[in-house]
């Protein structure tokens, strides 16, 4: 996340002699697109905002959570809950409400 930027870039230019050019530039390139924490999370929320709802997914459904998952990671803000948001475009891309959103948003600061 970004929170854990400038500690990575300290740790990394004084601990492994890396140039500082070059960690300044890759660092903040890995911290956005590196989130897989928020892929799994997000893919978690949608099953269960599905099983919540009595629905069976299908294969297809699925895989669109993945991919959807996946692809909104890479792209979501490293800052807290930044990929709760996100939750939302899953939930409509395989046809679930979005109101149950506000469920994950409950309890989202704990986790």
């Amino acid at each position: 996340s970004s929170a854990t930027l400038p500690s990575m870039i300290k740790y990394i230019e004084e601990n492994n002699g890396i140039n500082k050019r070059i960690s300044r530039f890759i660092l903040p390139i890995g911290a956005t697109v590196n989130m897989d924490g928020a892929a799994i999370f997000q893919c978690m929320a949608a099953v269960f905002i599905a099983q919540l709802n009595n629905v069976d997914l299908n294969a297809g459904q699925i895989f669109t959570i993945l991919v959807t998952a996946t692809a909104s990671s890479v792209g979501a803000a490293g800052v807290p809950a930044g990929g709760v948001l996100t939750i939302a475009i899953i939930l409509e891309a395989i046809g679930l409400p979005t109101n149950d959103l506000s469920l994950i948003l409950a309890v989202d600061w704990i986790v």
